[in-house]
């Protein structure tokens, strides 16, 4: 938990912006966050400033009550020990590859035109819009190769 932290203490980081880095730093300064607000049951936030890389970086409004803090899918993302980093960062790595994953691909192909079915079964004409569009596509690249056909098609018969 961030709230375990103090000056000194070393804070793990994965910076996402650009080229995807590990780094780590140094506490300089922990603090309680003002925000101004005061719910019923108040969460520790904290501002931390750590040197990283020879400069001092400064986060705000961190859950002291967390071990992770992520700012952001093209932005850093802390953490108060490399463990659960390492762990956090191999679970976004299992999202992207079950996102690319082929399997998982074709189950949501099949998957597509039966929630298409359903979506048209509980309110007939709703799906008849990206259906038409979708015909359209088809019969335009149709039109294409028939082009392309008959094209090739004269081409040989000037030939001989």
């Amino acid at each position: 938990m961030f709230s375990n932290l103090s000056r000194g203490s070393t804070l793990h980081g994965v910076d996402r912006d650009g080229d995807m880095r590990w780094f780590s730093g140094t506490i300089e300064r922990i603090t309680p966050a003002l925000d101004g607000q005061f719910p019923a049951y108040p969460a520790l936030n904290l501002d931390i400033v750590a040197t990283i890389d020879g400069k001092q970086r400064e986060f705000k409004g961190i859950h002291g009550n967390e071990a992770i803090a992520d700012f952001g899918e093209n932005s850093i993302i802390l953490a108060d020990n490399k463990d659960s980093l390492f762990n956090y960062v191999k679970s976004l790595l299992k999202v992207s590859e079950d996102a690319v994953d082929k399997d998982n691909i074709r189950k949501h192909e099949e998957k597509i035109p039966k929630y298409r079915n359903v979506l048209a079964e509980m309110m007939p004409g709703s799906t008849n819009a990206s259906e038409v569009k979708e015909l359209k596509a088809q019969v335009g690249n149709l039109q294409e190769q028939l082009a392309e056909a008959l094209a090739l098609l004269k081409g040989e018969t000037k030939t001989k």
